[in-house]
């Protein structure tokens, strides 16, 4: 990983949560954070969460429809600083029970 971070400019990663009734983000503007808004923590240690000094870019945040019916919410992570990544936990995950549960999708960090 060193040798990774010396050599790159920039990182890109990819993380995608899958729902079932839950919400992880809901993040907007002119509103506070939820609480139960999950929280990446990167390479470095450094905390990217909804409201924070670093933030993912969310693409599109279908965990906050509850109908029954799976969504997902799309996280992206690109930084000029290649120590941020990759996420090494994912944290504040709602606890799964009966009609509410979540698969995580952790993309590849990919360094330029």
């Amino acid at each position: 990983m060193n040798f990774l971070h010396l050599l790159s400019s920039e990182v890109t990663q990819h993380i995608t949560i899958h729902c079932l009734n839950m919400t992880v983000w809901q993040e907007t503007t002119g509103r506070t954070p939820a609480k139960q808004a999950v929280r990446f923590r990167a390479w470095n240690g450094q905390i990217f969460e909804a409201g924070g000094q670093f933030r993912p870019e969310v693409s599109m945040d279908g965990c906050k429809v509850l109908d029954g019916h799976w969504h997902q919410t799309l996280f992206t992570f690109r930084t000029q600083d290649p120590q941020q990544l990759p996420i090494v936990s994912v944290d504040n995950l709602p606890a799964a029970s009966p009609g509410k549960q979540y698969r995580l999708e952790v993309g590849p960090a990919c360094f330029l």
